[in-house]
Order: C-alpha cells, then sequence, then structure tokens
C-alpha cells in the first residue's frame, strides 16, 4: 500500500515577521515624514516588504500595504526635505540681509558732547540729559521682548545697589506701553529709572539693535557707546571710568533737518463729508473725463465724490478694503485696486464695480501699487507678498510678468516711465533695505542711508525728474534719491507695523508742477513738505488720520484730504 504523498508547503505556517515589520515601518513613515526621518524607516519597509514578497510567503496582502505605506512614506520624506531646504534658503538670504555690516557706526559719536534729551519716567517724573553735569550717565536702549536686554537688566540692578545717585545715574529707555513696562518692572525688581523720550536727535534716533548702551560722562561727553549684550564687569568699568580728556569732538554731521519755508502756508478747510464707515480714501479720474475725483472705499460700498463734496455716485464692492488705488486703462477705463490689511487677495474692479481680475497668495498681501511700467499709458501692478513670496509684477489684464525673491516685502512703490525717463520698482524687505528695480524687476541698487532700517516707504518724481524716495527709520523720516544720497530728514512716529497702513502721500500741492509729500511727523501732525526739502505747511492734531491724500485741480493747488473717524475733510493751502 503506498504512503500518501503530503504536500509540506499548504501545511506550513504563515510566515509574518517580515510582513508586519513592513507594515509598521509604512505607518511610522507616513507619520513621521514631516521628520525627514520617515524617510529613512519608509526605505527599511520597502526592503523588508519586498523580502517577505521575494520569499513567496503568505500571507501577501499585509507586506504588500507595508511596501506601499513606506513608498508614500518615503516620497512624502522627501518633498518635507526639498520644502525645508528651500525655506533654509529664504531665511539665509533675510539674514544676510539683515546683517550688522551695514549698521550705522555709534562709535563715532564717542567723544562727542551728548545731544540733549528728555526722559519721561513711568512715575511721571522728567529727567533731562543736560541737567544731569556733574555725574556720570548710563542710558540704555532695551525692550522686555529682547533676550539680551533681559540678561542685562540684574547687572544694571546691581550697579544701581552698588552706587551712590550723587556719582551716577541710571536711565532704561523703552519705547514699550507704560502697563507692559510696569508689570516687567515689578517682576524684574527693576530698581532705576525706566521710562520713555520721543523725536529723539541722533545718535539715539539711530541705534538699530538692542540693547545699546550709552556711558556719558560729568562733563556731558559720550564716553563709550556699546551695542549688544555685556557682562557686568564690563558695564561697571565704562560706567564708573575717569571722565574723558581733552576738548570733546565735533559732532558728526548729519543730514540736513527739514527747515520751514518762508512764509509757511496755513491749511484752510473747504468742506467735510461724514461717511460712516469710511476706511480708505484715493485720488483719481474716476469718470474718465480728466477730472478727479474722491474715491472713498466705505464697508462694501465706494462713494464717488468730486472736488466739492458732493457724492456724484456710488456702486458695491465685492469686499471690505482697507487700502485703495485708483489705476489706468488706457483700453478698458479706469480701475481700482483693493486689499485688506494681512489678506491673502488683491481685487482689481473696474468703472461699474464689477471684479476684473484679482491675485492671490496663501502667505498674505503686504501692499500693492499701480504704476506704468513700459510707458504704453496703461498701469501695471506691482504686489509685495508676506512670509518671503517677494514682490510679484503684472499685467494690466493679470497676468504675472516678473517676480522677485525678497523674503517679506513691507512697502512698495513705482515710478511711472515718461517718454524719457524709464520706470522703476522700489521695495522695502525683511533685511531694512531698499531695493531699486527696472521695468523688467532687475535689481539696479541696493540702499540702506545712514545704515538705517526701512519698512514705511514711497516714491516719486521730484520736480526735476529726479526721483526722491521717502522712508522711516525707528523716529526718523529721510528723504533720499536713488543712489541713497540723503536730501533732507526730519521726524516720525515710531510705528514697527506701521507699513500696512498710509504713511506717505505725493501731489502737486502749490499748482507749481513741482511735488510735494505729506506724511505725519513724531509731534503728530500732518506735514507737507516740499521735495526740495522746507517745511509747507502742517495740520495738527492727526496722529489718528487712517488715510490722506493730494487731489490735483486745474489752475490752482492740489487739495489735501484726510480720512478721520469716517469724516473726509478737504483743505487747501493759503499763504
Amino acid at each position: 500500500m503506498e504512503t500518501p504523498t503530503i504536500d509540506s508547503s499548504s501545511e506550513r505556517p504563515p510566515v509574518l515577521g517580515l510582513a508586519i515589520a513592513s507594515l509598521v515601518l509604512g505607518i511610522l513613515s507616513l507619520a513621521l515624514s514631516f521628520l525627514v526621518l520617515g524617510g529613512l524607516l519608509g526605505l527599511i519597509g520597502v526592503i523588508l516588504g519586498a523580502m517577505h514578497l521575494g520569499k513567496k510567503r503568505r500571507p501577501a496582502g499585509m507586506a504588500r500595504w507595508g511596501v506601499a505605506l513606506s513608498i508614500i512614506g518615503l516620497v512624502a520624506s522627501i518633498g518635507f526635505a526639498g520644502l525645508y531646504y528651500v525655506t533654509y534658503q529664504k531665511i539665509a538670504r533675510i539674514m544676510k540681509s539683515a546683517s550688522p555690516d551695514a549698521a550705522v557706526d555709534l562709535a563715532k559719536w564717542e567723544g562727542v558732547q551728548a545731544p540733549d534729551i528728555t526722559v519721561t519716567t513711568l512715575d511721571g517724573q522728567t529727567i533731562q540729559l543736560s541737567q544731569l553735569k556733574g555725574k556720570r550717565v548710563v542710558l540704555d536702549f532695551w525692550a522686555t521682548w529682547c533676550p539680551p536686554c533681559v540678561r542685562e537688566i540684574p547687572h544694571f540692578i546691581r550697579l544701581f545697589s552698588q552706587t551712590s545717585r550723587d556719582k551716577l545715574v541710571i536711565v532704561g529707555i523703552s519705547d514699550e506701553k507704560a502697563g507692559t513696562l510696569r508689570t516687567f518692572i515689578k517682576e524684574k525688581g527693576i530698581n532705576y529709572p525706566i521710562g520713555s523720550a520721543t523725536n529723539l536727535p541722533s545718535p539715539y534716533a539711530d541705534i538699530q539693535s538692542i540693547p545699546t548702551t550709552f556711558f556719558i560722562d560729568r562733563q556731558g561727553v559720550i564716553q563709550t557707546v556699546a551695542v549688544g549684550y555685556h557682562e557686568f564687569d564690563a558695564l561697571k568699568t565704562e560706567a564708573l571710568a575717569a571722565d574723558f580728556q581733552g576738548e570733546p569732538k565735533t559732532l558728526p554731521v548729519g543730514p540736513p533737518a527739514l527747515p520751514d519755508a518762508s512764509p509757511m502756508l496755513k491749511p484752510a478747510v473747504r468742506w467735510t463729508k461724514n461717511i460712516s464707515g469710511a476706511q480708505a480714501l484715493c485720488v483719481g479720474a474716476w469718470e474718465n473725463d480728466g477730472t478727479v475725483r474722491v474715491l472713498v472705499a466705505a464697508g462694501s460700498t465706494l462713494h464717488v465724490l468730486d472736488l466739492t463734496g458732493a457724492e456724484t455716485s456710488s456702486l458695491p464692492l465685492p469686499g471690505r478694503f482697507a487700502r485703495i488705488e485708483f489705476g489706468r486703462n488706457r483700453d478698458g477705463g479706469p480701475r481700482l485696486l483693493g486689499y485688506s490689511n494681512w489678506g491673502s487677495e488683491v481685487t482689481v474692479l473696474d468703472h461699474s464695480g464689477k471684479k476684473s481680475w484679482s491675485v492671490s497668495t496663501p502667505s498674505g498681501v503686504d501692499g500693492a501699487h499701480w504704476g506704468d511700467l513700459d510707458g504704453d499709458g496703461s498701469d501695471e501692478m506691482v504686489v509685495g507678498m508676506n512670509g518671503g513670496g517677494g514682490l510679484q509684477a503684472l499685467s494690466k489684464d493679470g497676468k504675472k510678468l516678473w517676480s522677485v525673491e525678497l523674503g517679506n516685502v513691507w512697502n512698495q512703490a513705482v515710478i511711472s516711465a515718461t517718454t524719457n525717463q524709464p520706470a522703476r520698482v522700489l521695495a522695502t524687505e525683511a533685511g531694512g533695505s531698499v531695493k531699486v528695480f527696472d521695468a523688467r524687476g532687475n535689481l539696479q541698487n541696493t540702499l540702506r542711508p545712514n545704515g538705517g532700517y526701512y519698512a514705511q516707504m514711497a516714491a516719486c518724481r521730484a520736480g526735476d525728474q529726479t526721483i526722491q524716495i521717502i522712508a522711516i527709520n525707528n523716529n526718523r523720516t529721510v528723504a533720499f534719491d536713488d543712489t541713497g544720497k540723503v536730501a533732507w530728514t526730519t521726524s516720525a512716529i515710531g510705528n514697527n507695523g506701521g507699513w500696512r497702513s498710509c504713511s506717505f502721500a505725493a501731489g502737486d500741492i502749490k499748482g507749481d508742477g513741482t511735488q510735494a509729500w505729506a506724511f505725519i511727523d513724531g509731534a503728530g501732525e500732518l506735514i507737507i513738505a516740499a521735495t526740495a526739502g522746507q517745511k509747507i505747511s502742517s495740520i495738527a492734531p492727526a496722529k489718528a488720520a487712517a488715510d490722506f491724500a493730494i487731489a490735483p485741480r486745474r489752475g490752482q493747488g492740489g487739495l489735501l484730504l484726510t480720512l478721520n473717524n469716517g469724516v473726509v475733510q478737504a483743505c487747501d493751502l493759503q499763504p
């Protein structure tokens, strides 16, 4: 009798070790792909799963799933690695552009008589630097959010405790809110005066990084300027050093200040218009008849006013816009761009209010402006992107013309082409410099006048067709040309977020064919200044103005328009 043959393979128990390992590694690879480490796990999972399938072991389904998940995890890890590399490159460019190589050389002030300032402390007392002669003075410029500043605080507390007020005065100066400072002082036990000072002269207005500490001797001479963190012994040595020997050095020559014109022009109110919910305005020939109108965005409505303040029409808007700007289209007629601060889209509307096209970015829009790049009579658009999106130029139909990687772009400006002058595009970026591009996006110059950090910026053609750029560095408004040569400076309100709102407006305010600037100075007044460097007029108070513009008028000076709490006011300037 034959013994039956037994197929041993049919009774072989399933070997699941490699299949299970492949499946687990595939799941982990997918879950950890954002850490890039998932790629290694995925590679091992693929190998183990392939080994199981290659030996034709059962069951095969688990191994197949392991291989599939491992491959997906491996691909995802490669994608995340590429994303991280691109992000790293952008951050590296930003850090390089913000390097201290271009910082102001505050050391040139050592040995110079310290310019006088007045500091108001948190308890309401006034400290005037010029009244402290006979004592050594330490002025520490700092902030609660600055780690090296906070590390130095215990050193100043200790130094203040170890010295007499007859010999040494220590004053901390920060531009933060009083409530924030009081809480911090209580937590850290700060025993020396903390206060604020506004409208500071150089060198205090030129500070680019904190902490920055000025050590001033008994005669009021700046002996040392210490930038960055220093240990206690180094601070004590500078604070108690012997007085400066010899005559003080000559004060460094700074950029020219903005003098008053003679005579000054006086603003005369021509009309006011209450428009509930008004948040933005601009001017332009909206009816395409050469006559300028005032355009006011209020909620989801655009109000059109003539230059007497009468409302001539209104039309619906597709959204609420914090900023609007008039543009020209030679074939399609007037256009309007609108966007919201921190929004993700710039919308372009035609004369009827219908959306023509839009440009969007998930990282957010930091601003947009019209300008005729090619000199054909129609405006193109330049948009600045947040989150490393850079600068982008679009045609009159919304087609991308070019883009430039700049990291975050704060403000932009477009100088339109003329018959004998090419267009220019300007932008401030995360590194604090002003970039100058030609009409095709080719970099022409990188400017950092006085070594400053600039975010708020605008530009126009001055009367002689040269380009004048106006920008804010800390508490100073600086006017300069496209080579970086400074024409004049004046005070400004330090506002790190000011690039999101209206900072400057340009127009022919005198009716003589020359441009003038409108901006708010350190005292909160709306200043009218000629590009040549004279203060023509001012309106006070104007710190709370949400928007302002200059509307040209035929045969006479321009009309100065301001928007404040839903009230549009029109003024002209008179002798």
